[in-house]
């Protein structure tokens, strides 16, 4: 049996027609599974409560040829994938095929302690490392993910340097942080990075409108992306080389989105039709070059588009392969429900098959009867491929691993020997904190920054001007080389410390994410800490969410907070941020009012990240109101007060007359304690 050659797979020589077919042996079979794996969890699974339990067959299906060629043919060990969200049973079928999850884990989709609606990095269990959903944050997080792994390759002159890609809906475009995260492939100069747009050109209640493909194409362009168009399938391409075939090209290129989809319910004699009468008289010369072609061959030939051709699709990622220097989008041309009797259709985001088109789909596609969970045989020739095919690219037969890898042995101080000044604020304090912690040699190589354009007003200053800016090549200090005075010492090169973002609060939230994951991506710990105005964290909370959801441990400062910023009207203030640091999960709330508490939360909140799998995040809310910073002696009874959460500052219980007074307790946080404290003189 004829074995895949290594340079097939690595994309130097064209799929032989053998490869082919088995690929698209292995395609028909994932189409059958992600598809019968809804069905079953919604018709055929007890389901006591009745509730919905939903899935989507038709968004999973337009996928179907791109993932068969990206997992089969092209994945290497430290590959990272985005999977699409709504497609996530194309994902844990292809597992189940690789070998990679057990049977019965099929029949437990959107279960209780079963497969995830949506790809999930914690919670599913084969192999997934990029959690995905809600749609668009997946897809930008390989972009922070392959700008934390450029950031350890400088820094440790190791990494895997594996590929980031994003297989994403196009209805995942319109989500605000696509575009925001779009730029900073750009910035970073990242390549391995790759997106592949399922352009099916329906959202969840419509067809897309006309031109909407143009759009993505030139919003990737002018980001600095390198795109490939995978718009027609090979059979439509041999077609376009005869005599007046080009024709049919212009036909499929002018048709609007909606009578395109439209026409996918059509049969093939109506289709024909269509197409040599599409300028309003019949077009002769088209006529006679269908003419040749049956109807079924008609309808094939005007659906076979690029991303559903597997030959084209092939030869789209060894193109990709070849890309250099820049991060890549391939935007292929699918059909939402392609293979399924709802195809086109634009109410079938949520459809689901009948008993009765399920039967047909499983005659259609050569499943037995009873057979209907069956992968592959070792013996067949389908096994034998895949078996064959993961042993070039070198992937375990098991899933990648998502539990932490051991943590390296560092020492984090519990204290440090910060000088604050007498009448400072935690924002200040902040700063100093920082700069101290550079002279930990074990925290100071791993300890990193990240800021959405507001490094310098919340006090990072004197550690950029120290550890320097992240960058992936070297650039003058033309201010130092010209001689101008700076506060700030903005030095970019490839072993900075500091990230500079745009002002993009979801991107200042997936890269806390992707950061604070390298030591599970990478091999790699960091400490990432970030800043962002108290105000604006709402503008990244489902960013926010994604990351603390994800696993990943970081730690972030709000500030300025509450109403230091009131000159700057009403919608800089920030009163509800503490409900956020109170109610997600995974992540821990702290604000304190004196910088000695700051300095004792961070040094503890530095040994939570080292705990990979207790730790949890940190939001620290500051302010830049100054406040007396007299410094105590902290014992470690009062260290542990502060980050259980609280301490008495006046304590009068031991009084004679405490029983018959009237007795007030006042609470507070922040910069409210030394009001509390006047309270407390106040009615004493």
């Amino acid at each position: 049996m004829p074995s895949p050659q290594e340079d097939d797979i690595d994309g130097m020589s064209p799929i032989t027609p053998h490869d082919l077919a088995i690929l698209q042996s292995i395609e028909r079979r994932v189409l059958w599974l992600s598809t019968y794996m809804i069905h079953y969890a919604n018709k055929i699974r007890e389901n006591p409560d009745g509730l919905k339990v939903g899935g989507h067959q038709a968004s999973s299906s337009s996928v179907v040829s791109l993932a068969t060629a990206l997992y089969f043919r092209f994945l290497r060990p430290h590959d990272h994938v985005a999977f699409k969200p709504h497609a996530s049973p194309v994902l844990h079928a292809m597992q189940y095929l690789l070998g990679r999850l057990p049977q019965e884990q099929l029949m437990q989709l959107r279960e209780f302690g079963g497969l995830q609606a949506y790809p999930s990095r914690l919670k599913d269990r084969d192999g997934v490392t990029i959690t995905t959903g809600s749609v668009g944050l997946g897809a930008g997080a390989t972009i922070f993910g392959a700008l934390a792994q450029q950031y350890v390759e400088h820094h440790f002159q190791r990494s895997p340097h594996g590929r980031y890609i994003a297989l994403v809906g196009d209805a995942e475009i319109d989500e605000g942080n696509i575009p925001e995260a779009l730029g900073e492939a750009r910035v970073y100069e990242l390549d391995d990075l790759w997106w592949i747009i399922d352009l099916n050109r329906q959202s969840l209640d419509y067809i897309a409108p006309e031109g909407r493909a143009v759009e993505i194409r030139k919003l990737f362009e002018a980001k600095g992306w390198h795109v490939i168009l995978l718009k027609y399938g090979s059979t439509q391409e041999a077609f376009f080389k005869q005599p007046h075939g080009y024709k049919l090209r212009d036909w499929i290129d002018e048709c609007p989105n909606v009578e395109y989809q439209s026409l996918c319910r059509a049969d093939g004699a109506h289709m024909r039709e269509v197409i040599i009468n599409w300028h309003g008289t019949r077009d002769d010369d088209l006529a006679r070059l269908l003419g040749e072609l049956s109807d079924d061959e008609v309808k094939e030939l005007a659906l076979n588009l690029g991303g559903h051709d597997l030959q084209r699709i092939v030869e789209t990622f060894k193109t990709a392969e070849r890309v250099k220097g820049q991060p890549v989008a391939i935007l292929a041309y699918t059909i939402k429900g392609w293979g399924l009797p709802i195809a086109g259709h634009f109410e079938n985001h949520a459809a689901q098959l009948t008993q009765e088109q399920i039967e047909s789909l499983r005659e259609h596609l050569d499943v037995l009867p009873g057979r209907e969970w069956g992968g592959f045989s070792p013996e067949s020739p389908e096994g034998a491929w895949i078996r064959r095919s993961v042993g070039v690219r070198s992937l375990s037969a098991q899933p990648i691993p998502t539990a932490p890898l051991a943590v390296p042995s560092l020492q984090v101080p519990p204290a440090l020997n910060t000088s604050f000044r007498p009448l400072s604020s935690t924002q200040e304090a902040l700063g100093r904190i920082l700069v101290e912690l550079s002279r930990v040699p074990t925290v100071a190589e791993r300890l990193m920054t990240i800021s959405p354009d507001v490094a310098v007003s919340t006090n990072l200053g004197g550690w950029i001007s120290k550890m320097g800016v992240y960058a992936p090549v070297e650039r003058p200090n033309y201010f130092a080389l010209h001689k101008i005075q700076t506060l700030v010492r903005w030095r970019q090169s490839g072993k900075g410390h500091h990230i500079e973002l745009g002002i993009a609060e979801h991107n200042f939230y997936l890269a806390l994410a992707m950061f604070g994951l390298s030591h599970e991506f990478n091999g790699e710990m960091l400490f990432p800490v970030g800043t962002i105005y108290d105000p604006f964290i709402a503008r990244g909370l489902d960013a926010l969410l994604y990351g603390v959801y994800s696993g990943a441990k970081f730690i972030f400062a709000g500030t300025p907070s509450g109403i230091t910023l009131s000159r700057e009207g009403g919608a800089h203030q920030s009163i509800f941020t503490p409900l956020i640091g109170i109610g997600l999960p995974n992540l821990l709330y702290f604000e304190p009012a004196y910088a000695w508490e700051l300095e004792c939360i961070l040094c503890w909140g530095l040994q939570q990240l080292l705990d990979r799998q207790g730790g949890k995040s940190l939001y620290v809310r500051l302010s830049t109101k100054r406040v007396e910073q007299a410094r105590p002696e902290v014992s470690a009874e009062r260290r542990r007060q502060i980050l259980a959460g609280g301490y008495w500052l006046r304590d009068y219980r031991g009084e004679p007359d405490y029983r018959e007074k009237t007795r007030v307790h006042i609470f507070a946080t922040g910069v409210l304690v030394p009001e509390a404290l006047r309270a407390s003189d106040a009615v004493r």
